[in-house]
């Protein structure tokens, strides 16, 4: 009887292993094939990504293209800008100085004596004072017609005036400036009518570095200066920066 149950409980361990191990290889296979399933939507879903990130790349590459050609033409836009106010300046100033072509700066030239009336100078009576002036010293023959116009500009230290002369020719007005040498001998100084922007760099030459510059001069606007080996340097409109940030 013993062998008999032994036998059936034998044999139903049996049967209970080949279930539960037909339950395991089902629930394996269950499990392959759905981990197979999420790995293919993975797969997938990575290659999705992978696919829209090289899209992305090319698109910033792209734009990386765009912004770069921008900056390009930026750059080219802010160098045309700044080359054509660079050009500007220089034909407002050409313009400006040629408009005073005809003109003469005079120092040091004493004011009319009034006594104790004002001291108020008409035009003809400064215009009369120059030309009385400038022939005694320079030996010429000017007269009140050669000149427009005249007038004082202010006084300096020593009481004595600035003058701006207008003179009707040019070619007189160079004559009177080739005159300066022996009118500086009577303490008149004659000198171009400089623009603003000339007169800046003219004096930035004559004392920016005045150890390295022994004479500064204009003639008809073009400002030149000989150097300390006597080398003669004209400055252009190049140069005109250079000086004016010299400290």
């Amino acid at each position: 009887m013993n062998e008999k149950v032994k036998k059936l409980v034998e044999r139903d361990e049996e049967r209970l292993k080949d279930i539960v191990n037909e339950l395991f290889e089902k629930v394996k296979q269950d499990f392959v094939k759905s981990l197979t399933k999420q790995l293919d939507v993975l797969e997938s879903r990575i290659f999705d990504k992978e696919v829209e990130n090289d899209k992305l790349k090319k698109e910033i590459k792209t734009l990386t293209s765009e912004v770069n050609h921008q900056t390009e033409e930026n750059e080219k836009l802010k160098s045309e800008i700044a080359n054509y106010d660079n050009n500007r300046r220089k034909l407002e100033n050409e313009s400006n100085q040629y408009s005073r072509s005809n003109n003469i700066l005079i120092s040091g030239v004493e004011p009319v004596n009034r006594g104790n009336e004002s001291n108020f100078e008409t035009a003809e009576e400064t215009t009369k004072l120059i030309v009385t002036k400038i022939n005694s010293i320079a030996n010429e023959n000017l007269t009140a017609e050669d000149i427009d116009i005249a007038h004082g500009l202010k006084k300096g230290p020593s009481g004595k005036k600035d003058i701006i002369a207008r003179f009707k020719s040019r070619m007189t007005r160079n004559r009177i400036l080739r005159q300066g040498k022996v009118l500086r001998s009577q303490i008149i100084f004659v000198r171009e009518d400089l623009t603003p922007l000339n007169i800046e760099v003219f004096m930035s030459v004559k004392r920016k570095i005045a150890d390295e510059v022994r004479n500064v001069w204009s003639r008809n606007g073009v400002i030149s200066y000989k150097d300390t080996r006597d080398v003669v340097h004209r400055v252009e409109w190049s140069d005109y920066q250079h000086w004016l940030d010299l400290p």
